[in-house]
């Protein structure tokens, strides 16, 4: 009865991380620079699902014209170019995102006018902007920060990946070596790789994160039958080579935002720290979590509940795995 139980929950969690795999959220991206007297060139970066495009499309002021200068659309991503112009200048006037609401999208807005640079974000519950008259740098600093945390928190592979560490290593000073080297290593990479030093094919990277997860869940079930695995001998020296990798993942997402060169070295540093925020508010949330059961459950429980997680991140891992190996041929 208990097998019968473990394999059906098992199976609903293949199935969810199938549903997990295959709608991510990725932003869209909209850039609007001036190129002239009351002309701008905007700039339309949206993902696709499933090879369709998304109902969500920039709106322009009215007293703007626009002339389509370029429109490509690959396997994942359409790009889409206009020409505005406009009657007057767009400082003081209202942006917004159609259907964003229906398609519960982010989309990264950046607008550039001489020395003006404003960056913020759209999403269902604000989907207009006014643009503004005056650089707030401490917002646009902000807005960096918090993207960073939004993606840590949406990486689900990422999450997994810290979370089987924390299932992994009970000793607290280990525990805080490892975090620190799995933080050290992805920040080294993100950066590296956002700034053009080292380039990686993006499948690749995706396969490997999994298989981190995958032989990460192993080493738990493998260190509670009291064997010593190589990540339980060195767990910060795993967490490091693995960090490496994570931090490529990290590198994929900025560059898909395609982030002002001016603003480039700001962004990432920030996009960065929002990240490590983000990593410790979830760790912190996991230890808070764990405390209280450990309060009101007996040990033979939570070693029980122990596996069945190890388990969990092991099938969806498993099926990211397959999954992305697969895609190679499509890629």
């Amino acid at each position: 009865m208990k097998i019968n139980y473990m394999i059906r929950l098992l199976l609903l969690l293949l199935y969810s991380s199938s549903y997990l795999l295959g709608h991510t959220l990725k932003p869209a991206y909209l850039e609007i620079k001036s190129i002239g007297e009351n002309k701008y060139a905007s700039k339309w970066k949206a993902p696709l699902l499933d090879n369709k495009e998304l109902s969500i499309t920039p709106i322009f002021p009215k007293i703007c014209q626009k002339s389509l200068t370029n429109r490509v659309k690959n396997s994942n991503i359409i790009f889409i170019s206009h020409l505005l112009t406009c009657k007057e200048p767009l400082l003081g006037k209202n942006i917004s995102i159609q259907n964003i609401e229906n398609e519960m999208r982010t989309v990264i807005f950046h607008f550039s006018e001489n020395n003006l640079s404003y960056f913020s974000e759209l999403n269902p519950t604000h989907p207009s902007i006014n643009i503004k008259s005056a650089t707030n740098h401490s917002q646009n600093t902000l807005n960096y920060i918090v993207l960073g945390i939004k993606h840590i928190l949406l990486g689900y592979d990422h999450l997994l990946f810290v979370l089987g560490l924390l299932l992994l290593i009970q000793r607290g000073k280990i525990l805080i070596q490892t975090i620190t080297a799995f933080t050290l290593a992805h920040s080294i990479t993100l950066g590296a790789s956002a700034l053009g030093y080292i380039s990686i094919s993006e499948i690749f990277i995706e396969i490997i994160i999994a298989l981190s997860i995958v032989i990460l869940a192993v080493e738990i079930l493998y260190a509670q039958r009291g064997k010593i695995g190589l990540c339980s001998k060195y767990p910060w020296g795993v967490a490091l080579f693995f960090g490496l990798i994570h931090g490529f993942g990290f590198a994929n997402v900025l560059a898909e935002l395609t982030l002002p060169q001016e603003h480039f070295i700001q962004a990432l540093l920030f996009f960065n720290l929002g990240i490590e925020l983000g990593q410790i508010f979830f760790i912190s949330l996991l230890l808070i979590v764990y405390y209280i059961f450990r309060f009101f459950m007996k040990e033979q429980y939570l070693l029980q509940g122990k596996t069945l997680v190890a388990y969990s991140i092991g099938t969806i891992a498993t099926y990211w795995f397959i999954e992305r190996l697969f895609s190679i041929f499509t890629y």
